[in-house]
């Protein structure tokens, strides 16, 4: 749908979603754009026109990208968050010390070979 082409040539989904978590587009985020995409073209063209001519589609975007970004029920928070949730659990990425680092290269060092 040409709407949804201007509004991503305008990039309009991604400041909002940098607006709504504060920070830079990171990899998730950047999902979490392609997200909203989706979910604005998989409803019905007449829709989005009736909000784009009623100057409500910033309201629009910005709820489709709030509720995606905040729900712990979202497709958005069930396939990235979840998963880089365990992640960080299970000790793989996030922010790992110095002392944890250290840690395990001891223990790689110690095991017989």
């Amino acid at each position: 749908m040409e709407i949804i082409e201007i509004l991503a040539r305008e990039r309009r989904v991604e400041t909002l979603v940098v607006n709504i978590s504060h920070s830079e587009l990171t990899a998730d985020l950047k999902d979490l754009c392609q997200m909203v995409y989706l979910i604005l073209l998989e409803y019905d063209d007449n829709k989005i026109l009736d909000l784009w001519n009623n100057n409500q589609i910033n309201f629009f975007l910005a709820r489709i990208a709030l509720n995606q970004y905040r729900s712990s029920n979202s497709p958005f928070h069930m396939i990235f968050r979840r998963q880089q949730e365990r992640s960080i659990s299970m000790g793989v990425g996030g922010d790992i010390s110095d002392e944890t680092i250290e840690r395990i290269v001891k223990k790689l060092n110690a095991k017989p070979q």
